[in-house]
């Protein structure tokens, strides 16, 4: 079975003697992480991505079109029953290159063959971006085998480094949430729905 995103469920392989496999460990080491950096993104990223953009992060840009194709990519992967959030897969663009520096500093990296290797014959033809994506899910699984000790300065890493140049994302996608990465907002230009005539109780 194919694992979850990481960002939302990364699973540690036990240590001798230690717990069983399976302990989520991703809220706990990802909410310590990203409340030491994205806290201050929430402040410091406050620019608008240009348009057909989900993300930029320094001159870098992420447009809608490679989210949404990593996506379709990558909810194919993984079939009808476990959906796919979009805020999960943008968050991975926007950390992979972070992620490979910090994973190729302790050993833990990962390739896009690793990556291919994972889409195997259910996705003969992963799109660059859901690649990227998939590449950066394997990194940190990697990192996570490691413990936290090691992923955890890791991770911290690659928040400093999203936040350092300056993440900024679409609020049609959400906005960075101190324990969740990138979190869906109600849309503050939506019109809240008035009540129907039959609906309206009477004075």
């Amino acid at each position: 079975m194919t694992p979850a995103l990481r960002l939302e469920s990364v699973r540690r392989r036990p240590s001798p003697g230690g717990s069983p496999e399976g302990n989520t460990v991703t809220r706990s080491v990802l909410r310590s992480v990203l409340m030491a950096g994205v806290a201050v993104a929430l402040v410091s990223a406050c620019g608008t991505p240009e348009a057909g953009s989900a993300a930029t992060v320094g001159s870098r840009r992420i447009s809608v079109h490679d989210l949404q194709s990593a996506t379709a990519d990558i909810q194919a992967l993984y079939g009808p029953d476990q959906p796919v959030p979009q805020q999960s897969v943008l968050f991975l663009m926007a950390a992979a290159p972070y992620l490979e520096t910090a994973a190729t500093k302790v050993a833990a990296g990962a390739s896009l063959d690793d990556a291919r290797n994972v889409f195997g014959t259910k996705v003969p033809n992963p799109s660059p971006a859901a690649l990227e994506v998939i590449q950066a899910n394997v990194i940190i699984a990697n990192l996570q085998k490691l413990g936290t000790d090691k992923a955890g300065p890791a991770l911290q890493e690659v928040t400093e480094g999203l936040v350092r140049d300056k993440i900024s994302v679409n609020p049609r996608y959400g906005t960075f949430d101190p324990e969740n990465g990138i979190k869906q907002v109600q849309p503050n230009w939506l019109p809240t729905p008035t009540p129907s005539a039959s609906t309206t109780p009477a004075p």
